[in-house]
This record gives structure tokens, C-alpha cells and sequence, in this order.
């Protein structure tokens, strides 16, 4: 099967033996693999790199072996693998087990033709979604945690930050949950998935005029790597307002402790998704596809075949190529 490998130059496609399937774990045809911001870290070297294992964990696919009581149709992957008997685990706190893998990370991912996963990581989607559609779920799984910590109340104001894929889906599901939503951008396209959500478009140079006043009562910083923005986040929001951070930082950041401390400010880590009151945050954000499935849309804005891997990264990588979400589609 061909499965793409991190390299010196970047990424590329190997072709490999078909492994045995593990047992109880089940094969699946890869039918969609999103581009996501960590793997673009990983791509610029911003991120160590394991070249022994396949990257991809915004997945989704349809079984071809394991169980034989799984039945047809598309599924979710929700790429991390619990223990299951360390403390976070056993008192309903999985998103902090230290001792799982994340698919794409740690073991062999989605930009393959096929990958294996345990039956517990499938999700099943509604029969109306395209296989397309519903390799956002992780990347929305991930909102659902972050707004969820955001504690949003009808009357909030809530500024994010980074006008991505995380971004704009964070600021999706705080527009139906607060008064205000604005989100800064770079790009013009940026601009125009924000306007078509109902958000409000900020400039990088008007962020300071839109935190003017009181301030947001929530900031969502989305960025990571190796920007700024999570002092921005601290200096914008009001005062014993809080701030939730998705975006995966490189290393250390500096903040401002004296303007986190004097206002009384709630800085909130968010580590991609686990379970909530009313279980699986990863099958919540599945069963919130088909509700959003019209706004969803326009963000997947390309897509490409698995044999032009090399082109989707670039695109990816470069925003002049309008991009937002990038999706792998094997042949």
C-alpha cells in the first residue's frame, strides 16, 4: 500500500507491505484525510518529526476487515487511543491520559490508503454526509472542547483568535452561543468563511480597537506554533474575563503575568477532546455534521488525490492559494 512518510526535504509517498491486522483492531479504507495545523508545524519543522510513522488524523473511512459485527457505512476516526486504566482515564478525564497514542503522531495515520484502528476509535456518521464531511469531525471535536471550557453564556463577547479551520469552527459554535463573536484574520478569504458564519472579521491591526472598553469576556486563541498570540489573548480579554488556548505552541511563550495577574484573568489549556457531562465530545461534534453541514462546506476549500500529496502540503502551506481546508483524498 502507498503511505506518506515524513522526510528531510518535507513528505513524501512510500510504498510498503500490507502489515497483519491486529487483532480485535479494524482496517479501513482511507476515504478523506484533512491537512491540519499541527501538521503544518510538523511540515515547517516546527515540530520534531517521526519519519517511522504516517501522519494524518483527520480521518475518515469505511471497514474493510476486523469485527465482524461492525457494520458498512463512513466513519469518524477519533485518532486518540486511550489506555483506559490510568487515573484520567478510570475517573473520566481521558483527554489527559499520558500513557495513549494519537493516530498520525505516535502510530501510522490517515495519508495512506488504508489504516488500522481500534473499534473503539469509530464513530459512525450520518448517511447523508460525504466521507469528505466527515473528516471534520475531529477538527470540530476540538471546538466542541474548547467552547465548552469557554463556559459562554447568551451575553458573552468572545474574540478568536486565528482565522484557520480550528478558528472559524470555534467561532461557528460561539455564534450560537453568545452575543458577539469576532475573529481576526490575515487573508481575505479569511474574511469571507468569516463573514458567511455570522462572525466578525478583525484585522490584526484593529484588534486593539475591537478589545477596546471592557474588553472580551472569552478569547480563543487558535494560532500556536511559534506566534504571539497568546500574550495577545492575555492583553485583549477583560478583566477576570478567560482565555482558551487550542493552538499547539512550539516550546515556551512569553506572557504578560503582571496584566494576567492584576486582572484576575483564567487561562485555560484545552487538550484536543475527551469526554463532557454527556459523554464523547468526539461523537458529539459527529452528530453535529449533519446541522452544520451547509456552513461546513465552502471550508473545505481543496482537495487532492493521495499521488499529489507534495502539491496539497504546498497548497496548505501557502495562503495565497486561498486555502483553508486541505483534504486528502486517496484514488
Amino acid at each position: 500500500m502507498r503511505q506518506a512518510r515524513w522526510t528531510d526535504a518535507g513528505i513524501a509517498l512510500q510504498d510498503v507491505p500490507l502489515p497483519p491486522l491486529r487483532s480485535g483492531w479494524v482496517r479501513l479504507r482511507v476515504l478523506a484525510n484533512g491537512i491540519c495545523g499541527t501538521d503544518l508545524h510538523l511540515y515547517r519543522g516546527e515540530l520534531p518529526r517521526n519519519p517511522t510513522e504516517t501522519p494524518g488524523h483527520e480521518i475518515s473511512g469505511t471497514p474493510l476487515d476486523g469485527p465482524k459485527d461492525l457494520s458498512d457505512g463512513i466513519y469518524a476516526v477519533e485518532p486518540r487511543i486511550w489506555c483506559g486504566s490510568c487515573d484520567p482515564c478510570v475517573t473520566g478525564e481521558r483527554q489527559l491520559c499520558s500513557a495513549g497514542q494519537i493516530l498520525g503522531l505516535d502510530t501510522h495515520g490517515g495519508l495512506a490508503e488504508f489504516v488500522d484502528v481500534p473499534p473503539a476509535s469509530l464513530h459512525r456518521s450520518d448517511a447523508s454526509l460525504s466521507p469528505l464531511l466527515v473528516s471534520l469531525a475531529e477538527p470540530l471535536a476540538v471546538a466542541v472542547r474548547g467552547i465548552r471550557l469557554a463556559q459562554l453564556e447568551p451575553d458573552s463577547r468572545v474574540l478568536v483568535l486565528g482565522g484557520g479551520t480550528i478558528g472559524l469552527l470555534s467561532g461557528l459554535l460561539a455564534r450560537d452561543r453568545a452575543s458577539r463573536v469576532g475573529i481576526t484574520v490575515r487573508h481575505p478569504h479569511q474574511a469571507a468563511a468569516a463573514n458567511a458564519l455570522g462572525l466578525e472579521p478583525v484585522g490584526e491591526d484593529a484588534l486593539r480597537d475591537w478589545a477596546k472598553d471592557t474588553g472580551p469576556d472569552v478569547v480563543i486563541e487558535t494560532v500556536g506554533g511559534n506566534a504571539s498570540t497568546l500574550n495577545d489573548a492575555v492583553r485583549a480579554c477583560r478583566p477576570a474575563g478567560r482565555v482558551v488556548v487550542l493552538g499547539l505552541f512550539a516550546g515556551e511563550k512569553p506572557i504578560h503575568a503582571l496584566v494576567l495577574m492584576a486582572n484576575e484573568i483564567t487561562l485555560i489549556g484545552s487538550n484536543s477532546y475527551g469526554t463532557g457531562r454527556r459523554g464523547s465530545e468526539f461523537r458529539a461534534a459527529v452528530e453535529m455534521l449533519p446541522r452544520y453541514q451547509a456552513e461546513l462546506k465552502p471550508l473545505q476549500t481543496h482537495q487532492f488525490s493521495l499521488s499529489e500529496l507534495g502539491r496539497a502540503f504546498d497548497c496548505a502551506a501557502n495562503k495565497q492559494s486561498r486555502a483553508i481546508k486541505v483534504t486528502v483524498q486517496p484514488e
